[in-house]
């Protein structure tokens, strides 16, 4: 199995991936009118990233809170003319990063995940979730610093086997779904049969499966998929949440395992 990333990796994570937020923070201000408060809870993932916010600790993150919205409430203030395109984007970029730097580096110090995930998966690098209708398809790249798809046969294994599980346990359900850009991603969507169904289901522009494609195999910033995104402020990846049979799919995977 890989390995978390060093402090050096997770540091330049940070500095490239917290200044691409507000980027995008004020462009969808702009584009669609939202607030400063909506855009940062719903359009990006800086909060996650702050000292403020422990996944596993709701204590603690609710005795932050009220610092961190006193943050929140200097952050708009300082940046409003930036905002409002008063000033150049790099200067906001920079001014929003200092601001955030101390919750950043104190995260980081801390050993506390920038990205919350389950740090536990049952099949190499996916696990799952049973619901009433279908099986609930996660993923986690925990081959790090490797890409997960540099032995696809790997990958192919694991899912087959996460897909035999699940039919033994519950034969019940017929379907497997997964969310995430990486349905947009050729070396993933290989693993999966081509004919699907998008079950219609979003998530908020805050949660990993959009902001995932900006973070490389090695777990630091992934510049090429950021200059493609403020090339013309389009996700490179478009979420979606395909839903395929099991049955299908475990046909699928067995021919690309014979």
């Amino acid at each position: 199995m890989g390995s978390e990333p060093s402090k050096e990796v997770q540091l330049e994570y940070v500095k490239g991936m917290v200044p691409l937020m507000l980027w995008y923070m004020r462009l969808v201000m702009g584009r669609w009118q939202i607030p400063f408060s909506l855009a940062l809870t719903d359009y990006v993932d800086i909060y996650r990233k702050t000292s403020y916010f422990n996944l596993n600790d709701a204590s603690e993150t609710c005795a932050n809170r009220s610092a961190w919205e006193t943050l929140v409430g200097k952050m708009e203030a300082a940046l409003h003319d930036c905002f409002s395109g008063g000033n150049a984007t790099t200067d906001m970029e920079q001014k929003g990063l200092e601001l955030l730097w101390p919750s950043l580096s104190e995260r980081i110090e801390r050993g506390l995940p920038l990205v919350e995930f389950r740090d536990e998966t049952s099949f190499g690098c996916f696990f799952y979730i049973l619901e009433d209708e279908a099986v609930d398809l996660h993923f986690v790249n925990k081959v790090m610093p490797e890409s997960p798809f540099k032995n696809p046969l790997d990958r192919a294994r694991e899912l087959l086997r996460l897909v035999e599980h699940c039919q033994e346990i519950r034969p019940d359900l017929q379907r497997i779904k997964f969310g995430s850009w990486l349905n947009a991603y050729a070396p993933f969507n290989r693993l999966f049969p081509p004919v699907f169904k998008d079950t219609g289901e979003r998530k908020k522009y805050n949660s990993i499966g959009w902001w995932g494609q900006f973070v490389s195999h090695r777990g630091d910033f992934h510049s090429l998929n950021a200059a493609k995104f403020r090339a013309n402020g389009d996700f490179p990846y478009q979420f979606t949440f395909n839903q395929w049979e099991l049955a299908d799919l475990k046909k699928h995977l067995t021919g690309i395992l014979s």
